[in-house]
């Protein structure tokens, strides 16, 4: 393909996703409680009789109810109070570098860069920090001046202080609500798992991920209460081992375990009892077989958790799961993953240089242009910098998409704006009436689309700036002229400061394998001594396992929305098999992590060789993905046979043993061989797929005999 044609393309998925709507809503009590800011704030302007309030109030209860709207992780009066904090001395700060003039773009590149690091800690954190920085832009680009700039702000913040008191209306429910979605998220993806007719190749670690997530998140005082939803996430583990080794046959009651696995779900969800079908309870106890006694007690436990969580029995007889979970210092943890993205290559790094550049630019250009020859409001570049920043996303694929949508959608708005507005005798009642419900539409539309989306923003928008007296005409055709301006400008920002993820995989691909590296080896040292494994550093290897996994999962669903994807360096069939590849080994080490030895007697001294063998070729791997070299077929299986043989590891003959068998060490012998078979299928679909010849630079290449994977 072309480099011409493969833009085309790119271009014509990107235009199709932008006119893509989707039926996906915020919480309706949360929608609620956003639109009843929204309209005290104009019941407070309008009785005031005041237009300026009335607007400020508006934009102050406008923006943070959005804010509000996006995956509360914690408790919603703490992220309406953080994010209304924020926004407000963004705003207060604003006013005082309106006077910097063409100085201030220093300012806001360095905002902006902040605010697209934090994306580090989420895609709702990262949102909410750009939403604080388009505060600072309000104040320090529309400040008629200090003394008329404060009033605004303190307009402002009446608004957003409207926005946390009604965060403290009933209905209340139960507590945690973001880690009880999080965790019936998990129990909907393993019914899903339980009910599907085939064997999965291939299952996302993401519903776990986002559940640890969310559950990290709480602080030391509030785990206790929420110990059972702790504990449910470590029995779905269980349950997830056990559903994926389950036989694909016709006598397993596969409907009745998917319904029992979404009973939990609605029960944690709903914090109402809700009891699998009355069928479906008699036909697992009706189960019998080593499949049953693997899976059934641990369905139990779930459902027992459901129950002692439903309660409130708080941490009784759970200790031991609260241990599991350390809390972790929110500062420190937040640090570090700041820290990790500070370094150039990091994921975030190009974006966050993307964000500042680009608003920085976009403020610019916006001042530069003017008034659009007299048809918009001069001397500003507000929109189209928040267009600009709020375009560019972390891929080719959003950032593309969300560019055609915003400037559709606010060419639509402001057109329809204008025609409704044409009829004279519009009374300043009706206008905050219509602004109000616009501003309502915002909400409701919120996941919709960009293109619904900004059809409700540019026409709320309108109206906003007709009641303030300004020319409505301004805003007609002055907002989406800016929004045009800032999605093109963000687009052109992307392709000169690209993050393609077809030159990255390999990379991603390598990190998994470090990881691997730490977290393989140190499973199979713990069957050589009993205890020998360290729950907590074990745990940490795998959710950094969990995470490398997921952005090598992310990039490569990226690959088929990028003009470049026919550089790729795998084909998309091989990247299926690697992925396949990949899942086979992360079951190898839930395998191993769930069979440790308990006692003396399970332990099998001759896997500490193997695991310096597999540590060894682990690390080659790695480098030679890396370096994007030609990994060698069979060295890892030809060492472990010779180590095992060495060792005493194949040697299953016990005569001290009643039968003459090591149990023990055929156990052992069993999970290494599944191991290093899993590992060995990799190895080979990367060598099908590699590049016929090593680079010319890099270790790899420069000793291809000792870094592909040559026998120890």
């Amino acid at each position: 393909m072309s480099e011409v044609k493969a833009w085309g393309s790119a271009l014509q998925h990107s235009f199709r996703a932008a006119l893509k709507v989707e039926r996906v809503f915020s919480d309706p009590w949360a929608i609620g409680r956003a639109v009843l800011a929204v309209v005290a704030a104009s019941v407070i302007g309008w009785a005031l009789d005041d237009p300026t309030a009335w607007a400020m109030m508006t934009v102050g209860t406008f923006i943070c109810g959005i804010g509000t709207l996006l995956a509360p992780i914690r408790h919603r009066a703490v992220n309406a109070l953080a994010l209304g904090a924020g926004f407000t001395l963004a705003t207060l700060i604003g006013v005082f570098l309106h006077p910097m003039g063409w100085w201030f773009l220093i300012v806001l590149a360095v905002a902006s860069y902040l605010a697209g690091l934090w994306r580090a800690l989420g895609v709702a954190p990262g949102i909410r920090a750009c939403l604080v920085t388009i505060g600072l832009m309000i104040t320090a680009d529309l400040s008629p001046g200090i003394t008329a700039g404060l009033v605004m702000v303190q307009w402002i913040a009446a608004g957003a202080a409207l926005v946390v008191l009604v965060q403290l209306l009933p209905p209340y429910g139960r507590r945690h609500p973001a880690q009880r979605k999080a965790v019936a998220a998990v129990y909907r993806a393993l019914a899903d798992t339980a009910r599907a007719d085939e064997p999965a190749p291939y299952v996302s670690s993401a519903p776990f991920t986002a559940a640890r997530s969310a559950l990290d998140l709480l602080p030391a005082f509030a785990r206790p209460a929420a110990a059972p939803l702790y504990g449910l996430l470590a029995e779905a583990e269980n349950i997830r081992r056990a559903l994926l080794y389950l036989p694909r046959t016709g006598r397993l009651p596969r409907p009745a375990i998917a319904d029992a696995l979404d009973a939990v779900a609605r029960t944690v969800l709903t914090a109402r009892p809700q009891d699998a079908d009355a069928e479906a309870a008699r036909l697992l106890d009706s189960w019998r077989g080593p499949e049953a006694e693997a899976l059934r007690p641990h369905l139990r436990e779930a459902a027992r958790l459901a129950d002692h969580w439903l309660e409130a029995r708080g941490p009784e007889g759970l200790d031991q799961v609260l241990d599991a979970f350390p809390a972790e210092n929110p500062v420190r943890s937040g640090w570090r993953r700041l820290r990790a993205e500070l370094r150039p290559g990091a994921p975030l790094f190009l974006h966050a240089i993307r964000i500042a550049v680009g608003t920085a630019a976009g403020e610019a250009v916006g001042r530069a242009f003017g008034d659009f020859w007299g048809h918009a409001l001069p001397d500003h570049g507000f929109w189209a910098a928040l267009t600009t920043m709020l375009v560019l996303f972390p891929d080719y694929g959003h950032t593309f998409a969300r560019g055609w949508a915003r400037p559709i959608g606010s060419i639509l708005g402001g057109l329809v704006a204008w025609v409704v507005l044409l009829p004279s005798g519009w009374s300043a009642g009706w206008l905050v009436i219509v602004a109000t419900v616009l501003a309502a539409c915002v909400f409701l539309t919120l996941r919709v689309g960009q293109l619904v989306l900004n059809f409700f923003i540019t026409a709320w928008i309108v109206f906003l700036i007709t009641r303030l007296g300004s020319a409505a005409q301004l805003i007609e055709w002055g907002r989406p002229a800016d929004t045009l301006v800032g999605a093109l400008l963000g687009l052109v920002v992307f392709v000169a400061i690209p993050t393609y993820h077809h030159h990255r995989t390999h990379e991603l691909l390598a990190d998994w394998l470090r990881v691997q590296r730490r977290l393989l080896p140190a499973l199979v040292t713990g069957y050589a001594e009993a205890g020998a494994v360290d729950p907590a550093e074990i745990d940490m290897l795998r959710g950094r396992s969990r995470q490398a996994r997921e952005r090598l999962d992310a990039a490569v669903s990226s690959l088929g929305h990028e003009p470049r994807r026919h550089r790729s360096r795998w084909s998309p069939t091989e990247l299926t098999g690697i992925q396949h590849a990949v899942y086979e080994i992360s079951q190898c080490a839930s395998v191993l992590y769930d069979r440790q030895p308990g006692s003396a007697a399970d332990a099998v001294p001759e896997t500490a060789e193997f695991a310096a063998v597999l540590d060894h070729h682990l690390a080659e791997l790695a480098a030679v993905v890396a370096a994007k070299g030609h990994p060698q077929e069979g060295a890892l299986r030809a060492a472990f046979d010779v180590t095992a043989t060495r060792s005493g590891l194949a040697d299953l003959v016990d005569p001290a043993a009643p039968d003459g068998v090591a149990h023990a060490r055929g156990r052992a012998l069993t999970l290494c061989l599944r191991t290093v078979t899993a590992v060995e299928q990799l190895v080979s679909r990367l060598a099908s797929g590699a590049e016929p010849h090593a680079p010319s630079t890099g270790t790899a290449a420069r000793r291809p005999a000792r870094t592909t994977l040559a026998g120890s």
